[in-house]
C-alpha cells in the first residue's frame, strides 16, 4: 500500500459496539478493532471499501530514517550527519552538525542508537531534577524507553519515565514534557491545579503540543530500516 508492506493488526475489544479502522502512523501499520465476538467478515469488508483512504493516509507517513553512513538524522531540534568510517573513534563524538562514528559498519545502528539513548538520559535526568526543585518535589529514579503512546509518564515514589525519542526534538520540547511529568509529582490527574502549575512551569504548552503533533510520529521512523 502506497509502496510499503504493512501488517494489518486485529484487535477484540471488550464492550466495543462496533469495528473501528485506523491507520496507525507511529507503529507503521493498519489496526482493526473488533467486538468481543464476530466481526470478521464485516472488518474485512471495511477494509476493502477504504483501501483508498487508507492509500492516502499512508502516502503521507513519514518515511523510515536508518542510521547509516551518511544519514542526516534530528538531534536537539537540529540537523546532524552521521559521519561513519571505520578508521575513526568508535566513540561517537560531536563536532559541529556532525555524529563522527568508527568501528565495524554493521554496529552503526546500535552504536548510534545507544549514543542517543545515553545522551537522552542524561539530558532529561539533569532537566527533572532541576524542575523537580522547584516544586520541591523527590524524583527517585529517571529512565527511558521507547514507548509509542506518550512521550512520558510518571509513576508513584518519585519514578519518572521518558521516550529516549525526545533527544531529537527541539529543547523545548523537552522542557516541557519534562514539566509536565514533575507537576504530576503534585498533582496525579489532569485537573485546574495540575494544569495551573505546569503553566507556571513552562508556559509553552500549547505550542508543545502542536510542533508534537505534526512532528511526533516522524520521532517514531528515526533508526527504523523498513516500512
Amino acid at each position: 500500500m502506497a509502496g510499503r508492506v504493512l501488517p494489518v493488526i486485529a484487535e477484540r475489544r471488550r464492550g466495543a459496539r462496533g469495528i473501528r479502522l485506523r491507520a496507525d502512523s507511529v507503529q507503521g501499520a493498519v489496526r482493526i478493532s473488533l467486538p468481543a465476538r464476530g466481526g470478521v467478515a464485516e472488518a474485512l469488508t471495511l477494509l476493502d471499501r477504504h483501501r483508498d483512504w487508507l492509500a492516502a493516509q499512508v502516502a503521507a507517513w513519514p518515511r523510515a530514517l536508518p542510521f547509516v553512513p551518511g544519514a542526516i538524522i534530528p538531534f536537539n531540534g537540529a540537523d546532524l550527519h552521521i559521519d561513519w568510517q571505520a578508521s575513526h573513534s568508535r566513540t561517537p563524538l560531536v563536532d559541529g552538525d556532525t555524529l563522527h562514528i568508527g568501528g565495524p559498519r554493521a554496529m552503526l545502528p546500535g552504536r548510534v542508537l545507544r549514543w542517543l539513548r545515553a545522551t537522552a538520559l542524561i539530558d532529561v535526568t539533569v532537566g527533572t531534577h532541576e524542575i523537580a526543585a522547584l516544586v520541591g518535589r523527590p524524583v527517585t529514579q529517571v529512565r527511558i524507553g521507547d514507548p509509542r503512546a506518550r512521550w512520558g509518564s510518571c509513576a508513584s515514589g518519585g519514578r519518572i519515565a521518558y521516550s529516549w525519542r525526545l533527544i531529537l526534538a527541539p529543547p523545548e520540547i523537552r522542557r516541557n514534557v519534562v514539566a509536565h511529568e514533575v507537576a504530576h509529582l503534585v498533582h496525579a490527574n489532569h485537573g485546574p491545579d495540575f494544569h495551573a502549575l505546569l503553566a507556571s512551569l513552562d508556559p509553552n504548552g500549547r505550542d508543545c503540543k502542536r510542533w508534537l503533533a505534526r512532528h511526533g510520529a516522524g520521532l517514531h521512523w528515526v533508526g527504523r530500516e523498513t516500512a
